[in-house]
């Protein structure tokens, strides 16, 4: 693909998909700078990859399955580790919210579901609550569709049987 063509197709993934993605990236770092790096990361990378030849299908999962490897690639290193804290991050993030009504309620149960569920099956409900379909889970994750079926039932039926003892009487 010639430079023009790469930069076009570019800039117009960044301005459909560009928003959510740096949402997503939030979320998995509650930390602004990192999640704009990863969006900036992200959209670098998907123009080289134009550059040289790479035929990208599906610019959204493929969008979404770099960022994340970004993400998860940073935190790993030490030395993100040792400068930003994920666990006091994400209270950060947690105690900006609660000054919108509900939200600490909100907060609370989207912490206790990341707690409850195993890590596939979290990352396959973080995906499912952006919008994709198996499929697209599947693609982004390396796992066969029926797998994100399967990881999205036993996650609904831990969150179900959570919100059941929460609701009864003591």
């Amino acid at each position: 693909m010639d430079t023009q063509s790469a930069r076009e197709r570019t800039i117009q993934a960044y301005q459909m998909h560009a928003g959510v993605l740096l949402g997503y990236a939030h979320r998995l770092t509650r930390d602004d700078a990192l999640a704009q790096d990863a969006l900036q990361e992200t959209f670098l990378r998907f123009f080289i990859s134009l550059m040289q030849g790479e035929d990208i299908q599906n610019a959204r999962a493929w969008l979404h399955r770099v960022a994340h490897n970004y993400v998860c690639d940073t935190i790993r290193s030490a030395s993100v580790r040792s400068a930003v804290p994920l666990e006091q991050a994400g209270n950060d993030r947690i105690r900006d919210e609660r000054s919108v009504p509900g939200a600490d309620l909100a907060a609370e149960w989207v912490e206790a579901a990341r707690l409850l569920l195993a890590p596939r099956e979290w990352q396959c409900v973080q995906l499912r609550a952006e919008g994709f379909d198996y499929t697209e889970i599947a693609t982004q994750l390396a796992i066969r569709p029926g797998t994100v079926g399967c990881l999205l039932h036993r996650a609904t039926q831990k969150l179900r049987i959570r919100m059941l003892k929460k609701e009864r009487p003591a």
